[in-house]
């Protein structure tokens, strides 16, 4: 996965519009939530996630104080609240093993609705190998909310309600 900074501005533009969404930010601290399929390997990802997380400081305001959430999605789901400039500094990946592994984005879904739906943003960075297998388990987990908080990076970047009519 390689970003360059055009891209990583593209990203930040769609973040806000994210925000703007009636209804999904109304001011105060934002929280959001940043998954990181560990299929990635950690020098792609760190780098791809470190320019973004640049891209949304310069650009607004309201990205200086977030709460974020990082997930490690992987063979097991792993979640904890981290400063966005360990992102950026890269402290985050010191622990990280890449595991590649067939993942389904349904279920990845149904735990960021149950676990993230506090979220007004959620970025994943995901390998090109994941799958949908029940297109209907996940149309329930990406409604009603989930999908207009959701953009789906890889080779290419996804909304999730975009997303949702590409498995449909």
């Amino acid at each position: 996965m390689e970003l360059t900074e055009i891209g990583a501005l593209q990203i930040a533009k769609r973040v806000d519009a994210i925000l703007h969404v009636p209804g999904n930010y109304r001011g105060g601290n934002l929280e959001m939530t940043i998954v990181i399929d560990t299929s990635l390997k950690p020098e792609d990802c760190s780098a791809a996630v470190a320019a973004v997380v640049r891209a949304l400081k310069r650009g607004k305001e309201i990205f200086r104080n977030v709460r974020l959430n990082l997930v490690f999605w992987g063979r097991e789901t792993e979640a904890k609240v981290t400063p966005m400039a360990m992102l950026v500094t890269g402290g985050v990946f010191d622990g990280y093993r890449c595991d590649p592994c067939q993942k389904r984005y349904e279920d990845l879904f149904a735990y960021l609705k149950k676990f993230h739906a506090r979220s007004k943003v959620i970025l994943v960075f995901a390998d090109e190998q994941n799958e949908v297998l029940d297109k209907q388990a996940a149309k329930e987990a990406l409604s009603p909310f989930l999908k207009s908080k959701l953009l789906m990076i890889s080779e290419q970047v996804v909304g999730g309600t975009e997303f949702l009519l590409r498995c449909m």
